[in-house]
């Protein structure tokens, strides 16, 4: 599935967070997929990642370095109750952030 509107992102990062603080990483695919798709329709990617930490070196200078994150690490990762809440938390300010955008973009196209 390609994401192509900025209001479908925002609802698919807000439904990824409420599963996160519901059921814990228990799909970090589609988590990291679903915000790198998000981070594509936004101009500053990655930037406030919570994730680099988990990112061997060798990958952290790649455009998405999420999608290099070991199996082990998701697995710490989840293990973090307090991680999740603050992924969960900036899956929401992404969100925000997105709707604000597309809302500003369409009063600026419904001139």
């Amino acid at each position: 599935m390609t994401i192509t509107s900025k209001w479908e992102a925002a609802k698919i990062l807000r439904g990824e967070a409420e599963n996160i603080r519901r059921h814990g990483l228990t799909n970090a695919f589609n988590l990291s997929f679903n915000c790198v798709q998000a981070q594509v329709l936004r101009t500053e990617k990655c930037e406030g990642c919570l994730l680099g930490d988990y990112v061997r070196e060798a990958y952290a200078q790649e455009a998405f370095p999420c999608q290099f994150i070991e199996p082990d690490a998701w697995e710490r990762i989840d293990a973090d109750a307090g991680l999740r809440e603050r992924i969960a938390a900036r899956f929401e300010q992404i969100a925000e952030e997105l709707e604000t955008s597309a809302q500003a973009e369409e009063s600026v196209c419904g001139r």
